[in-house]
């Protein structure tokens, strides 16, 4: 078997950890059947979105994206883990969902990054009912 590395097992940490919290909301999402750049295509009720999925962690200036987005996707969800050697706290980590138009170079402070906080009223801008 080869071996899962530790950016790969964080990934797919967050990717499950956003599908559990959007179903909170009544959005089913699940991995894209071939790899086309989306992590997630979620739905609920009529709208059906492209989300990609990044984790990452608190630096001085913020938090920063790393690596490249995709040219098609709706929505950047932004996993921030907590727990340390080898532990994740996933009832204490928290997810950001930022619609594309908002997510500019990558880089948000904890200011900006708290008014896209997962909740029903960041969830209803990007999947109207």
């Amino acid at each position: 078997m080869n071996k899962i590395t530790d950016r790969v097992k964080l990934g797919t940490f967050g990717e499950l950890l956003v599908q559990l919290r959007l179903l909170e909301f009544d959005v089913q999402a699940a991995q894209p059947l071939k790899d086309s750049g989306n992590d997630l295509i979620a739905i609920r009720g009529d709208a059906m979105r492209a989300i990609q999925v990044k984790a990452t962690k608190i630096e001085e200036d913020g938090y920063r994206v790393r690596g490249e987005l995709p040219e098609r996707y709706h929505a950047l969800a932004i996993v921030k883990f907590e727990g340390g050697e080898g532990t994740l706290y996933l009832d204490q980590s928290r997810v950001f969902l930022i619609v594309k138009e908002e997510v500019g170079p990558g880089r948000f402070s904890e200011e900006e990054l708290e008014r896209h906080a997962l909740s029903a009223e960041v969830v209803d801008r990007l999947f109207p009912h």
